[in-house]
């Protein structure tokens, strides 16, 4: 609940400080004394979206300060969860606002954004404003307050099937982004470029050895014949051989060669010449008796060297740019695969989250189908205290679905609703929107918040002006039930109508004051006395006699109506 609330140059607040109890806190006031300050102010403190402008003017910031006491465990763990340290159960929210349109927000001492903020004063406190019935217009909002009806295990059936539908819609980015990275290679093409490579299964050696056989075969006609003429010069049938003149050579230089060391060497150089003529021509020979032409071979090297000189115009020079290329192929053939296993494995998972989703959607369907009774008895019997007797209530159930029949899903499940009513005797029941009048529409929704209000585990309940449109014994019934709420809950509530302020457990007054040169809007919490007189201008817009008088007997009325 709700402990204190201090305000700093809040618009014309220039310092409030003000202490609350459980039970049902009344504010009053003329109009246009500064009323919703207080809950602009409260909701600045949980939250929601300002700018400097609510800075008072002179003052260099603006400061709401909001002090609870958590008792509930249900609220102080999902605080916890947000990542907001517990002191036993205090918990101190102080949003400093600047003029740079920036906040500075702490929750005990710890600095967090404004969307924690946002978070956690929605565990904190149920705020329903001036205008807050006209949500009831829109159908959207009607299953909001439906699963509020639901018990924890409604709920829990209710946050399964939100987790499934954010996992569903994370799976289907990631599949929609490796869906736009999906590499911009051709998969069969690369797959023919490797076959092709991987067919010729090269290794870094082949490439001299072939090229060198590749040019023998080419050549082998020249060989040939150089060959042969080169075997006539060694064994030459007419004239003299190679080996005829170096034997003349040696025979001439044999006597002679001993006379002279130069003659010597030059003895010795024809005679080793003589061996390696000798050793050429085994060779010769050799190379001539073993040269024979291998078609196949020939045909099969000269395929070989053609396919490779192709591969490596498309790939290098070399056979090693060719091997290079079949890594980088490989490479990407595998990004491929990686790749379409990734997006299956994603499709998969969708497949299998979809099927869970609709499992939990079911579930929290047949749940809603349950808990709609008692949402629909809860409504009516509080349409019946508020004067709207002959009211029947009903909720219509819409599936969900696609054009095509598919279920279009959504973070709440499957099901649409809309609030059904007729509001007189013999009227056809129809949509809310269309059947109930201004002022029904604020005594439906306060109707609803009444019905909701023993299942919803928020502490402190503020009802801003609910009263709008309704007077008389209506407006008594309604201070009635606000104080019957607040015996479970600390209710905060402004109104303009002394029949619910009547029924104060502590009543504050909004007083705006004009100075010289500026205007500032204070509040005071009222004595017995000082109550009276804000009731008897309540009820004749002045205090008098008649109206003090009215005032005793309104407040002796209402402590009758608490104690019974």
């Amino acid at each position: 609940m709700l402990r204190e609330l201090r305000i700093e140059n809040f618009i014309l607040i220039t310092k409030l400080h003000l202490n609350f109890n459980k039970g049902l806190n009344i504010f009053t006031g003329e109009t246009g004394a500064g009323k919703s300050m207080i809950i602009g102010a409260i909701n600045a403190g949980l939250g929601e979206k300002v700018n400097s402008d609510c800075i008072r003017i002179g003052a260099e910031k603006a400061e709401v300060q909001l002090i609870f006491d958590i008792e509930d465990q249900e609220v102080s763990n999902g605080i916890k969860a947000l990542g907001v340290e517990m002191e036993d159960t205090l918990l101190i929210v102080t949003r400093v606002i600047l003029p740079s349109n920036r906040s500075t927000i702490r929750l005990n001492d710890r600095v967090v954004t404004l969307s924690t903020l946002n978070e956690v004063g929605k565990l904190l406190m149920d705020i329903h404003g001036q205008h807050a019935h006209q949500g009831l217009l829109y159908p959207k909002n009607h299953l909001k307050y439906l699963d509020m009806m639901g018990s924890s295990n409604h709920q829990a059936d209710l946050e399964q099937v939100f987790t499934s539908y954010h996992t569903i819609k994370q799976i289907q980015q990631k599949l929609e982004h490796l869906v736009n990275l999906s590499p911009e290679y051709d998969a069969d093409y690369l797959s023919y470029q490797l076959n092709e490579i991987d067919a010729l299964n090269l290794t870094e050696e082949d490439d001299e050895p072939l090229t060198q056989k590749y040019e023998y075969y080419k050549h082998l006609e020249t060989i040939h014949s150089h060959v042969s003429q080169l075997s006539q010069l060694f064994s030459a049938d007419e004239g003299y051989s190679i080996k005829d003149m170096l034997q003349t050579g040696i025979s001439l230089i044999q006597p002679i060669h001993s006379y002279d060391e130069q003659l010597d060497r030059i003895h010795g150089a024809l005679h080793n010449m003589m061996y390696a003529a000798d050793d050429a021509f085994s060779e010769l020979r050799h190379f001539m008796d073993n040269m024979e032409v291998d078609e196949e071979e020939m045909r099969y090297v000269e395929e070989r060297v053609n396919t490779i000189n192709h591969l490596k115009m498309k790939h290098g020079k070399k056979i090693t740019d060719i091997l290079e290329k079949r890594e980088e192929i490989n490479r990407r053939l595998k990004e491929i695969e990686q790749h379409a296993n990734e997006i299956q494995f994603l499709e998969q998972q969708l497949v299998s989250e979809k099927r869970n989703y609709l499992k939990a959607a079911k579930a929290l369907s047949e749940s809603r189908q349950q808990i709609t009774k008692l949402f629909v008895q809860g409504v009516t019997v509080e349409l019946d205290v508020l004067n709207m007797k002959d009211s029947i209530f009903d909720i219509k159930f819409f599936e969900n679905t696609l054009n095509e029949g598919e279920y279009r899903l959504s973070p709440y499940g499957l099901d649409q609703v809309e609030f059904m009513i007729s509001t007189n005797p013999g009227m056809p029941i129809g949509p809310l929107s269309k059947i109930a009048s201004g002022g029904e529409m604020s005594r439906i929704m306060l109707a609803i918040k009444l019905a909701l209000a023993h299942h919803d585990a928020i502490d402190t309940l503020v009802f801003d002006e609910v009263d709008t449109g309704i007077s008389g014994h209506t407006a008594r019934v309604v201070g009635e039930k606000l104080y019957d709420v607040s015996s479970n809950y600390q209710v905060l509530c402004i109104t303009h109508l002394p029949q619910i302020a009547a029924m104060a457990d502590e009543h504050f007054l909004i007083q705006k004051n004009s100075y010289d040169a500026s205007t500032e809007t204070s509040v005071l919490s009222l004595n017995s006395e000082e109550r009276k007189r804000e009731l008897a201008r309540m009820l004749s817009g002045q205090v008098s006699e008649v109206s003090l008088r009215n005032a005793e007997e309104m407040v002796a009325d209402a402590n009758r109506i608490k104690l019974s």
